[in-house]
């Protein structure tokens, strides 16, 4: 899988949580802990690239799924331990 794959997949999952929350954008970004901005590009597409790992970490902590699910390294959504 390639780069543009790959944060097409984050970009649909990342998408699928904020759905999820029923939160808006500025509520999502903020419990993250990234601007509502920040959150605008990476729902966008403009880019291939990905946020900061910490980024990736408090939205994979705030909204209870594993780092490799919402890479699209897994299918699993759910937390492992």
């Amino acid at each position: 899988m390639d780069k543009r794959d790959l944060s097409e997949l984050f970009r649909e999952r990342l998408k699928s949580l904020l759905n999820r929350s029923g939160q808006n954008q500025s509520m999502f970004a903020a419990d993250v802990g990234i601007d509502r901005s920040a959150l605008s590009q990476l729902l966008s597409g403009t880019s291939t690239r990905l946020p900061r790992a910490e980024t990736l970490l408090n939205i994979a902590s705030v909204h209870k799924v594993s780092l490799d699910w919402l890479l699209g390294l897994s299918h699993d959504e759910a937390l492992t331990g």
